[in-house]
């Protein structure tokens, strides 16, 4: 296998060789001029980035263009980067984008090794044998056995071809790791030097996430590999591939002492079984003429997915329904009468008497909304309710469209807000002055703009 820096030379002569303007960074972004120490080569007369990515387990070299930019112009590059990945069994892609790129926009995968370089400090740097390498954290150390021989000339030697993982601690007690998961070693590793066992609830936890990540893994080639990714499966697989990339990212920050720190305190016991009869209905969806049994303990994880995507979809409707329903009671409603009683300028529950200078618009929002819920006449009950239920909903609403037409319904019932004509002749002076608060407000922050 040819290492990590004899394939950056090879990548810079072919794209040198074609005569590409080229400029050069380092995995963590920073300017070179050395070939061997690239890891992103930004083609400047194309607008093409092409990348060279690693992790302990897979390598891949990453073809970005740019809007406009015909592959037709770059076929013989593109032809050799693809004939270099397959000769050195490094996978290839070629995505195009619809925006013109620039290498700023790559900064999000410097500062991701930038911060897993940072992570990877606390713990040793890799040494041994030519079959046994090791990796220590303070007392505690982590034992990697190869199944081929360890090449030191190749960068990332010591972190493949693994045949078996094992963590001891402080004491030497030796503990074989039930994957060979080298991410989720090292964060056994930090559990177990931090006072924790490997079976405790959290062991268990980082255990169970690396069995998810396999399985999950296994879900997602053998549906691409028997053609079962379409219409009414796509959205699923989908689902698996981004948890298969948020499992990665969190065994990765587990490393860390502060990432560590945090997950623990977050993390919560869960014992949740499910039946066979509950995901059925995936089996089924999955199956070609015979399901793969091998696949089976996967079926678990997707189907807590789908769930997770159905309640979402349910929560997405129920918001749009509420929304739609509320704008539609406010333009169909000339006056809309508040309680008796009811100070606007003098009352310390009206939010619009407060300021806001540490609150999102989102909060400011849900506060007006409640606020106005609750000083409504009983006959506005229908739009009472439906205020009353927008304000619980404004914090999780993910959709701008919808939060911008919420924040309008608000301006345009301000002005409608009328007090019983048992009230005083200074009603209407205050009800001016309610709108005018919450106009200021809401231009303070531009919710129209924020929400549109």
């Amino acid at each position: 296998m040819l290492s990590s820096e004899t394939v950056a030379e090879k990548i810079f002569k072919i794209l040198k060789g074609n005569g590409h303007n080229l400029k050069l960074y380092t995995d963590e972004g920073a300017d070179t001029v050395d070939p061997s120490a690239a890891r992103r080569f930004f083609l400047n007369d194309t607008g093409t980035m092409v990348s060279l990515d690693e992790t302990e387990n897979r390598r891949e070299i990453k073809v970005s263009l740019g809007q406009g930019v015909e592959h037709a112009d770059l076929k013989d590059t593109l032809y050799q980067v693809k004939n270099l990945a397959n000769r050195s069994i490094i996978e290839y892609t070629l995505k195009q984008y619809s925006k013109n790129i620039e290498p700023k926009d790559f900064d999000y995968q410097a500062q991701k090794v930038r911060d897993m370089n940072q992570v990877n400090e606390a713990i040793g740097a890799a040494y041994g044998s030519t079959k046994s390498s090791y990796q220590k954290l303070e007392s505690a150390r982590l034992v990697i056995k190869h199944n081929k021989p360890v090449n030191e000339e190749q960068r990332g030697s010591r972190s493949r071809n693994i045949q078996a993982i094992y963590i001891e601690n402080a004491e030497g007690e030796r503990y074989r790791f039930p994957s060979n998961n080298l991410a989720g070693g090292r964060a056994m590793l930090r559990h177990v030097k931090e006072g924790g066992t490997p079976y405790d609830d959290f062991g268990k936890h980082i255990v169970e996430q690396c069995n998810e990540l396999k399985k999950l893994k296994e879900f997602k080639r053998y549906s691409e590999k028997n053609g079962l990714v379409n219409e009414d499966t796509a959205d699923i697989v989908e689902a698996v591939v981004g948890r298969i990339v948020s499992i990665r990212e969190t065994l990765d920050k587990m490393k860390g002492s502060r990432s560590y720190a945090a997950m623990l305190e977050a993390f919560e016991s869960k014992d949740e079984q499910l039946d066979e009869d509950d995901f059925s209905d995936v089996k089924n969806k999955f199956t070609v003429s015979y399901f793969d049994e091998n696949v089976e303990g996967a079926l678990p994880y997707v189907q807590a997915l789908v769930k997770e995507m159905q309640a979402v979809r349910e929560h997405n409707t129920k918001v749009q329904e509420t929304i739609s329903n509320l704008v539609s009671v406010v333009e169909n409603s000339d006056t809309v009468w508040m309680k008796e009683g009811t100070d606007l300028v003098g009352d310390p529950d009206n939010p619009m008497n407060h300021t806001f200078e540490d609150s999102s618009a989102r909060a400011q929002l849900g506060a007006v909304m409640e606020y106005i819920a609750n000083v409504l006449e009983e006959n506005e009950s229908t739009l009472s309710n439906l205020l009353s239920e927008a304000s619980k909903l404004v914090d999780s609403i993910n959709d701008d469209a919808m939060l911008g037409k919420s924040a309008k319904a608000i301006a345009s019932l301000m002005p409608k807000l009328q007090l019983t004509v048992s009230e005083t002749e200074n009603v209407q002076a205050e009800s001016n002055e309610w709108e005018k608060q919450i106009n200021h407000v809401f231009e303070k922050y531009n919710v129209n703009s924020i929400f549109s």
